[in-house]
């Protein structure tokens, strides 16, 4: 255990807390709203941009940003507004204490993937192992166990985004 290994774990603490205090389903209703919000804010935004120019009657090229930041917001909002009514109905079902320890685990996991990606950059970034010696990264048993968790993950990652966007375009070819 070095270094690396000890940052790895203090993060995964803390978004254990986070996770905790937020729960599982808050904590998932923000990553689907942070997606759905990215998702629908790329398909869209050029439409509510025409919407503004027409509401103001001018154009400009911050309105394609406005019209972007308020899709996206839109959709955070709303998916976090289904992910609190959801978390109510867990509590009243008692299930509260569940919904917390899931949402521990559910907030490591994030900590997880977000160091996953990190070391995924870091090896595209610096392949000489300048900022992280080959030895230092070697001797960390969280590093080599999440050197490969991204890589892997991508080809899944790939394929659902491209379903997603089939959709998105299927979507718009019945409009």
């Amino acid at each position: 255990m070095n270094y690396i290994d000890l940052i790895i774990l203090i993060f995964c603490i803390l978004s254990a807390i986070k996770g905790f205090s937020k729960g599982l389903v808050i904590g998932l209703a923000s990553l689907a709203g942070l997606v759905l919000g990215i998702l629908f804010s790329l398909r869209y935004a050029g439409r509510l941009e025409i919407i503004l120019e027409q509401i103001s009657g001018s154009h400009s090229e911050f309105l394609l940003v406005a019209a972007y930041i308020i899709c996206f917001a839109l959709v955070v909002l709303f998916v976090n507004l289904i992910g609190k009514s959801i978390e109510k109905v867990v509590e009243i079902a008692a299930l509260g204490i569940v919904n917390r320890m899931a949402g521990a685990a559910f907030g490591i996991l994030k900590a997880l993937f977000v160091f996953s990606a990190i070391i995924y950059l870091l090896k595209i970034a610096d392949p000489g192992n300048h900022l992280i010696k080959k030895e230092t990264s070697q001797k960390s048993f969280l590093y080599r166990q999440l050197e490969y968790v991204l890589p892997s993950s991508l080809p899944f990652l790939k394929s659902q985004l491209e379903k997603i966007n089939q959709e998105f375009e299927n979507q718009a070819n019945t409009e």
